[in-house]
């Protein structure tokens, strides 16, 4: 390269010897030069009651948050006493419609009575014995009163308290020895009527019965008891009893009045000979 002035091997070394021989930025170097800042004794106890001040402050909006959390709310209505209401306000209506039930099954009876009675005594005779038979009406004799309560010596133990399956039991053995009517807690028992349970509670026909349970039954008394001593349903109850301490107390009554249910739609099935609609749509074609 004649005629052009050589650069100096060195001259690209510039700026690594400036990042070697000057490793901090100069305003790095300039803040270490002028050292930490000193601060006044009363500031610097300033900052920290400032410090400890909003530490306690949050302390203290934890802990209110978390006991308010934990706490249950007291400024709306009991959800229990509202349920309770609620429970009572259905049983009154409920009972305000079995009432009406039997003023209208009142009201049926004596239209059939008058219709019925004065054209054919003998259809009318055996319209009594059905609806006898059946629970439609209410019915009055003598019998027994039996009343069964949850044991009292251990009342958190579910053994101890009645269950759905005892009063079935208990009401298939009156039946067998003789029972003409039976009720439980005022709620008549027909062949379509079913003890059940939903919870802890027990049900006749979706009507909830509260214990003690009084199962009042129309029949012989004499013959009752003597029958029903002999039966399964006796040594359930004696079994019930001496095991879980459940109470049972029998007593002869010389009048019982017992509720009829009103007529009632059976909706499967039909007397013998008489083909049901649904068969009868079937024949037809009708879906």
């Amino acid at each position: 390269m004649s005629g052009a002035s050589q650069r100096p091997p060195n001259a690209s070394m510039g700026l690594l010897e400036d990042v070697i021989s000057k490793a901090l930025d100069p305003g790095y170097a300039e803040a270490a030069a002028r050292g930490p800042v000193r601060r006044s004794t009363p500031m610097r106890l300033g900052q920290g009651g400032f410090d400890l001040l909003l530490a306690v402050l949050l302390g203290l909006v934890t802990v209110v948050a978390v006991a308010q959390l934990r706490s249950p709310s007291l400024s709306g209505p009991d959800p229990r006493e509202l349920l309770e209401r609620e429970i009572t306000d259905r049983t009154a209506e409920a009972d305000a419609l079995a009432s009406d039930v039997q003023v209208l099954s009142a009201e049926i009876a004596q239209i059939q009575t008058d219709a019925v009675a004065s054209v054919n005594p003998g259809l009318f005779a055996q319209l009594e014995d059905y609806e006898l038979a059946s629970g439609a009406v209410g019915v009055t004799g003598a019998g027994l009163v039996m009343v069964i309560d949850d044991s009292e010596v251990d009342p958190d133990d579910e053994a101890a308290r009645v269950q759905d399956v005892d009063l079935q039991v208990v009401t298939n053995g009156l039946w067998a020895a003789g029972a003409e009517a039976i009720a439980i807690n005022g709620q008549r028992l027909t062949s379509l009527s079913a003890i059940r349970s939903a919870g802890q509670a027990i049900l006749v026909d979706l009507n909830p019965l509260i214990p003690p349970y009084r199962i009042e039954v129309i029949g012989d008394a004499h013959e009752l008891q003597t029958t029903f001593a002999r039966s399964s349903a006796a040594n359930h109850l004696a079994f019930l009893s001496g095991t879980y301490g459940i109470t049972v107390d029998t007593t002869s009554e010389t009048t019982l009045e017992l509720p009829g249910v009103g007529n009632r739609t059976l909706r499967y099935a039909v007397p013998s000979g008489v083909a049901s609609s649904s068969t009868e749509d079937e024949k037809k074609g009708t879906p």
